[in-house]
């Protein structure tokens, strides 16, 4: 064991610091698992760095005395500032069970005192982007998972056949370069030659085929995306052919999404696209992306990013330690700007939703529903809960909300549910870890509390969550509405994606409308955004907030552009050096 090991057990057994105890060597041994030898020599190692106060007892038998002068936290946080790089510091310092508020003092000295070398270390490794965030990316696949933080790096990870071109409102060719469609029911994509894969593999016909084929899988979260296929075939080594069940004019808008990217043929669940950035390290507390050499498009000129994750940051109020220290933000805190740093901001296109379910009789009655609508005040919410929650949302499209946002009360909301059937039953509210809904979920709670309705908060992992039947076990859902650039995909993967929570709860007469709204040539938005207005009107849909994101950043970092996810797109990033 390390000194500072053995100091650890003592200060757990003594428990008190600056303050004498009497002893004796042979209590110190057995508390030590040493020899008395051994024990004699750790004591006179910690009374030399002054962790400790020693004075041996004069005699057989006479008590000694050690006092405990440092406190483990501080001891711990020096002993992390001896490493020379953060990876060590880390790996150090999450050998040790400190108190939050002691592990954020250790991240702002971590990245205060240590960026300086990093930032020497970029002069020779070229221009790399280091920053915390609160939650391990442990699956980069978009198979398992359609979620905020996964999505944007998986947006660097992976390519499609197209992309949506948000400023131009059209599809333009990526991995394809051309295609063509016969009345919109056969689409034909003509592959790029020699585009390759981070292993070094050729993109081909066959990885398209099989990428598309695995999400026909019901586990897959992109299972809605394949409902119009019938058929996928490749012509040659270069071409491939979509054959759909009908026409579905916006099909670009599919293979433009998430679950359009292209892996390798017999992909084995490890991050392997051909985006920009490759991953080159992936733990629970480290992420690095690198550029990709062999880029089949424009070369990013970052050429390394890596996001160190923290737990203790979730939801974190208390962020002015960093502000003054770290060189970027990418996760989003609240802050004033500080000397040196810039800050970017942007109101979240995405939304936090609460769904209440159309399949429930407990929840299929409006005055209930308006009740539930009205006790739930997003004005209250920001300002008790505070974050970075930043406005009222009321519709999925921002631009379609109105400006004045009426304060709701709860009184009227106790008159609604005195009109209702409702009798005292339990409603089930179901969300998953992260994005707050722990702390969103607990204060709903509360607030149906208080006018009488009783609520029970089931919050699983992520993962777990979307393996439960939640059509069945649940009356209301929480989680985040993500935004896209194009809004007919936002409508869509927000209302039908597999991973979406108010596809659990729309009835199948509903669901029917969305398919239909997709097969309208002309006024598909129009008809979105109708739907999206009734279920909104009707309390189905109850928006809560949007959050403002942030990018606080050196000045020298050029280029930042917030995405419809609310994170910078690290292919756009350059640093100005100046002389």
């Amino acid at each position: 064991m390390k000194v500072i090991d053995h100091y650890h057990v003592l200060i757990q057994y003594l428990k008190e610091t600056n303050h004498p105890i009497q002893t004796t060597i042979e209590q110190l041994s057995t508390i030590l698992h040493c020899s008395i030898r051994n024990t004699k020599f750790i004591l006179a190692k910690m009374q030399s760095l002054g962790w400790i106060t020693w004075t041996p007892g004069r005699g057989r038998g006479n008590y000694s005395t050690i006092s405990l002068e440092v406190e483990f936290e501080s001891l711990v946080l020096e002993e992390a500032k001896k490493h020379t790089s953060i990876d060590e510091s880390i790996a150090f310092i999450q050998q040790y069970q400190l108190q939050d508020d002691v592990q954020r003092t250790y991240i702002y000295t971590l990245f205060s005192e240590l960026q300086q070398g990093e930032k020497e270390k970029n002069r020779e490794k070229g221009d790399r982007l280091l920053f915390p965030s609160y939650r391990p990316l442990v699956v980069l696949d978009p198979y398992y998972v359609n979620r905020r933080s996964e999505n944007h790096v998986m947006r660097h990870i992976y390519s499609q056949l197209v992309t949506y071109d948000e400023d131009r409102k059209t599809h333009i060719p990526h991995l394809a370069h051309y295609w063509t469609h016969s009345h919109f029911s056969e689409w034909t994509f003509h592959l790029r030659k020699g585009v390759l894969f981070h292993n070094g593999k050729e993109l081909i016909a066959p990885d398209v085929i099989y990428s598309f084929k695995r999400h026909l899988q019901p586990q897959s979260a992109y299972y809605w995306i394949t409902h119009w296929i019938e058929q996928i075939t490749s012509l040659d080594q270069y071409t491939v052919r979509f054959t759909l069940k009908k026409p579905v004019p916006f099909f670009l808008h599919f293979i433009a999404s998430l679950g359009g990217s292209i892996v390798p043929k017999g992909y084995m669940n490890q991050p392997v696209g051909t985006g920009p950035f490759q991953v080159k390290e992936q733990t629970s507390y480290k992420l690095t992306l690198v550029n990709f050499q062999s880029y089949f498009h424009l070369r990013p000129l970052l050429d390394e990013v890596t996001m160190y994750f923290f737990p203790t940051l979730y939801d974190n109020q208390h962020n002015n330690h960093f502000s003054e220290s770290v060189n970027f933000y990418h996760y989003p805190y609240s802050g004033p700007k500080t000397d040196g740093l810039s800050q970017d901001t942007v109101i979240d296109k995405g939304s936090k939703l609460l769904t209440i379910n159309m399949n429930s009789e407990r929840t299929n009655d409006p005055y209930l529903r308006k009740a539930i609508y009205l006790a739930l005040d997003p004005n209250k919410l920001i300002d008790d809960l505070k974050g970075n929650r930043f406005i009222p949302a009321s519709r999925m499209d921002l631009h379609l909300e109105k400006q004045v946002n009426k304060e709701r009360n709860t009184d009227e909301a106790t008159d609604y549910l005195k009109m209702s059937s409702y009798n005292g039953e339990t409603l089930t509210l179901y969300s998953y870890t992260g994005a707050g809904n722990e702390l969103d979920g607990k204060w709903i709670q509360k607030r149906l509390a208080d006018i009488g309705i009783r609520c029970s908060l089931h919050v699983y992992p992520y993962e777990e969550l979307h393996e439960r039947p939640l059509r069945e076990q649940s009356d209301l859902l929480l989680g985040e509405q993500l935004a896209d650039e194009s809004m007919i995909y936002t409508y869509l993967s927000s209302l039908k994606g597999s991973h979406s929570l108010a596809s659990h709860h729309l009835t199948d007469e509903v669901m029917k409308q969305l398919d239909d709204a997709f097969l309208d040539q002309h006024d598909c938005l129009e008809i979105l955004q109708r739907i999206e207005k009734q279920l909104s009107m009707s309390h189905h849909l109850i928006y809560l907030y949007r959050l403002q994101q942030f990018a606080i950043h050196e000045e020298r970092l050029e280029n930042i552009q917030l995405n419809a996810l609310g994170w910078v797109d690290y292919t756009k990033l350059w640093y100005k050096n100046t002389p």
